[in-house]
């Protein structure tokens, strides 16, 4: 029985041609009837329509400036520049150099189209005519702009080189711009080192760079350097204004000003930036909308945590720093921002009229007047000072808020102004009382104050130190002269807090009709020195330690030159230092107006000095031997300063306890 498909097929198939070929075949013709069906048809596409722009025109591009007179902030390049085209002096090498988003490829368009301009050279190109379009469109074979960040071989050079011998057409120059000039290598510079020294007649080029100290000097010596400016506040925020007016976009001039330092003097990010908020905010863009899209710390926060440091409430600052964490807010903005406000609060409390000084509305103003006046401006600046230091350890700490935090709570805990003078109080009254000689130990006799409470006769022999023989103190260093134990009534007692029971200040502040009498020498009615007043019954070699300390801060090389150096002697009004390195023996006398300078300075009285070399050297004297007597010269030394009376003295009269124990002059 036949087939029902005939004796010549099978299924349809014609035997006739080989199953495999026929296959690909039909797999072929079903695939592209399929394509064909799975295509769109575009033809009637409004997108695709004459007129119809392919992508929005971000306001960076749409507005920027396309002649000198619209380029603003960069006078100090736009006229010698328009004076050079007006004039027929354009070099043939222009290097534009500058921070991002300040003009440099923008210049440099602009300079293309004031030489191919048809109504040029121009320093007003009309930006209508064929050249004109064409350089603004991109599309001009005169103008090559070449990104040297992705061409940075010498075959690159090597093609623009070729490219320079042919003549402009249709325009007047041939002119090359090369962004990023930095980027090329060394042998791409050393090929295009012929061609910018001798170019082709009506060929320049017009390079841009934001690192021109990468450049090597052979290119910049043939090249006319412009350094492009960051823009001011002002003139980033005018500009914005008026692309905000032309663009019927409403926003008020304290948040274009916001915009404007958010663009940190860049123009082209600032106008990203009023792009990124027309798109979140639409025409009308309120504050409200500007602080959520550009992630502003809100304001009535930062008063908040600043108020209550102020206040010493650390718990309503930690408060206040939780919630700006839990809103979203970084350790180092929200510092940022704290920063920014205690600057504007002292600013606004120096100069409140001067504007410009301080961003912000009237309302904003006199939030920071009623700031600066509930701390005060030393209080805010010690504050800023602190929030400075701490902001350093916050860059690379693992948990910057937890520093932040810690930050906050040492501003709560600041002390005042009034505590601050009641301790430098305490620290003259300790001055007078050492400089007087009352420092010796309350059992141990009647103090020189003492003795003089008792009777207003005894006065006089206070002139004599060596009469009283009660009061402890070291034997090998000679007692204190009577004209610095008489200076002490020079100094006027505070009344922030009362001395302690124990010290009779009284006895230490005569009246002048009775000091006047005993005064046996002219430096007796002079103030006391503030450094030297407590020295006269310390070792020579703690002398000599605060010494170099002061000298650290004063004059580093002075410090250095005083390495090894001893106190050999003190007597009125001269030292004898001895120095064993003859090297720095020199050195010191080289340098002895510089360093009796520094040592009257300390002493606070004319001082002579004598350098004289020691043998000694300082190893025997204060250095303790290699050999295990590191550790009990160190035992010695911490046992002399817990059981100095003028330390003693000090705890007892600032009601504080030793914390650490260094030698002076360490960190």
């Amino acid at each position: 029985m036949g087939s029902p498909c005939g004796p010549s097929s099978t299924f349809g198939f014609d035997q006739s041609v080989p199953h495999g070929k026929h296959r690909r075949k039909r797999k072929k013709r079903l695939k592209a009837r399929d394509g064909d069906a799975l295509k769109p048809d575009l033809t009637h596409h409004p997108s695709l329509q004459a007129g119809t722009p392919l992508s929005y025109q971000v306001i960076a591009r749409k507005w920027r400036p396309q002649s000198f007179d619209e380029v603003t902030g960069q006078e100090h390049v736009t006229t010698p520049l328009r004076n050079a085209i007006r004039t027929g002096r354009v070099p043939h090498a222009i290097l534009l150099t500058g921070p991002r988003g300040t003009g440099k490829t923008t210049l440099a368009r602009i300079v293309a189209l004031s030489l191919n301009c048809d109504s040029g050279p121009t320093e007003t190109p009309c930006g209508q005519c064929h050249s004109c379009s064409e350089i603004a469109a991109g599309r001009s074979t005169d103008v090559q702009e070449i990104d040297a960040a992705s061409r940075t071989g010498v075959d690159d050079v090597r093609q623009l080189n070729e490219a320079m011998r042919y003549h402009p057409t249709p325009g007047k120059h041939r002119i090359f711009v090369v962004d990023e000039v930095h980027m090329l290598s060394t042998a791409a510079f050393n090929a295009l080192l012929k061609t910018l020294e001798e170019p082709p007649p009506d060929s320049l080029f017009v390079f841009a760079t934001t690192n021109p100290e990468k450049l090597p000097t052979t290119v910049l010596s043939r090249c006319q350097r412009y350094d492009l400016r960051l823009f001011g506040i002002s003139a980033v925020a005018h500009r914005l204004g008026e692309i905000c007016k032309a663009e019927g976009i409403s926003i008020s001039e304290t948040n274009l000003r916001i915009l404007a330092r958010e663009g940190r003097g860049s123009m082209r990010d600032s106008q990203t930036l009023l792009d990124q908020v027309i798109s979140y905010g639409g025409t009308e863009i309120s504050d409200e909308a500007l602080a959520t899209m550009l992630d502003l710390v809100d304001r009535r926060l930062l008063l908040e945590i600043l108020t209550a440091c102020l206040k010493g409430d650390a718990k309503s600052a930690l408060l206040g720093c939780q919630r700006a964490l839990q809103s979203g807010t970084e350790a180092k903005k929200l510092m940022d921002s704290l920063i920014q406000m205690l600057r504007d609060a002292v600013v606004v409390a120096l100069a409140p009229n001067v504007e410009g000084l301080v961003e912000g509305g009237e309302g904003e103003l006199e939030e920071l007047q009623e700031l600066s006046q509930h701390g005060g401006v030393q209080t805010l600046r010690r504050m800023f000072k602190l929030l400075i230091k701490e902001q350093e350890d916050l860059t690379w700490a693992p948990q910057p808020f937890a520093v932040l935090e810690m930050a906050v709570v040492r501003l709560a805990s600041l002390p005042s102004g009034e505590d601050v003078a009641e301790l430098i109080g305490r620290l003259k009254r300790l001055e007078r009382q050492i400089a007087s000689g009352g420092v010796g130990p309350k059992g141990g006799g009647p103090t020189p104050s003492s003795r003089s409470s008792q009777s207003p006769n005894a006065a006089p022999h206070r002139e004599r130190p060596g009469a009283s023989a009660s009061s402890p103190t070291p034997p090998a260093v000679p007692a204190p002269k009577a004209p610095e134990a008489t200076v002490a009534p020079e100094f006027k007692r505070p009344t922030s807090s009362p001395p302690p029971s124990s010290i009779n200040e009284t006895s230490v502040e005569p009246k002048p009709s009775q000091a006047a009498p005993h005064s046996s020498t002219p430096s007796a009615s002079s103030a006391p020195p503030p450094r030297a007043g407590g020295l006269h019954d310390v070792p020579l070699a703690t002398v000599m330690d605060r010494l170099k300390a002061f000298a650290q801060k004063e004059d580093r090389a002075l410090f250095s030159s005083l390495d090894g150096a001893r106190l050999l002697e003190r007597s009125n009004g001269s030292l004898r230092i001895g120095i064993g390195n003859t090297f720095h023996r020199n050195r010191i006398e080289s340098q002895l107006q510089a360093l009796t300078e520094t040592t009257e300075r300390f002493f606070a009285e004319p001082m002579r000095l004598e350098i004289v070399a020691d043998d000694r050297g300082p190893a025997s004297a204060a250095t303790p031997s290699p050999k295990g007597g590191k550790r009990e010269h160190e035992r010695k030394r911490r046992s002399e300063a817990l059981n100095h009376p003028s330390i003693n003295l000090g705890l007892e009269e600032l009601r504080g306890e030793i914390v650490e124990i260094r030698p002076l002059g360490s960190e």
